[in-house]
């Protein structure tokens, strides 16, 4: 079964374009999508994100037989976003958590969601950017690579998927910076198509850290699996095998 672990019900705002969305992922091959649905701007409030998690259910009420859902919070609340978090969990179903640019991932507000994360045995898919801190400007709410991977050494029963990387900035800074973190993962969704990058990733992390993702560039996502120079037991294990790994650790 070949899964999408990164794509968006907020990019699809009409039951036509969801359609459509749905029907070709399955002519591309790919089985189940992992979406969220995230707040238009940021940093989002409590209205702001449960609205995005009913909607999330609703649409993953109807389509379970293709989606899987990612539950969306601002850490900013604390409680109530972990609140947040175990409710879609335990009680919609929900693969995990997503989180954006609303609060840093080093934030200590953070921190009680990983905890949690953990107790559930359910992934955290991190928004972040490859980009070296010294080229991000303020203010400081928007993670890059080195700081998820932080996260991941101060929480190593935590399962971290990397964002996009391909989504912009320095991919091989990206790629390094979270190569001696083993309970980092990574996605390999973005626009971004450079020869070598999904190669490097294997080279650098093991096809074992990798996890296939569009962000809804279905074409573009899966063409650049299949066109990578690497073995078939490594695609396989991209596009199908970690992800069932990660399932099969759920404890809800």
């Amino acid at each position: 079964m070949i899964t999408d672990w990164h794509a968006h019900l907020n990019f699809l705002p009409s039951k036509e374009e969801q359609a459509s969305f749905l029907k070709w992922a399955a002519k591309l091959g790919i089985d189940k999508v992992c979406m969220s649905n995230l707040a238009g701007s940021q940093p989002c409030s409590l209205e702001d994100f449960t609205k995005c998690n009913r909607e999330m259910a609703d649409f993953f009420s109807g389509h379970r037989d293709q989606v899987l859902a990612y539950c969306y919070t601002n850490p900013s609340y604390e409680e109530k976003a972990v609140e947040e978090f175990e409710s879609c969990i335990r009680e919609r179903g929900f693969l995990g958590l997503k989180l954006y640019t609303d609060c840093h991932c080093l934030d200590p507000r953070v921190d009680p969601l990983i905890e949690k994360s953990i107790e559930l045995g359910v992934p955290v898919l991190w928004h972040a950017t490859q980009t070296p801190r010294r080229y991000m400007p303020p203010p400081l709410t928007t993670s890059n690579a080195a700081e998820i991977a932080e996260l991941g050494r101060r929480f190593p029963e935590a399962m971290l998927i990397l964002a996009h990387i391909g989504g912009g900035g320095d991919w091989e800074w990206g790629i390094k910076a979270v190569r001696k973190v083993a309970n980092v993962f990574v996605d390999t969704s973005g626009s971004g198509t450079e020869i070598g990058m999904i190669e490097m990733a294997v080279q650098e992390l093991g096809a074992d850290r990798m996890l296939f993702g569009t962000d809804n560039q279905l074409d573009v996502g899966i063409s650049k699996i299949y066109a990578a120079d690497i073995s078939e037991n490594e695609r396989k294990r991209i596009l199908e095998e970690n992800g069932e790994g990660i399932l099969r650790r759920r404890r809800v």
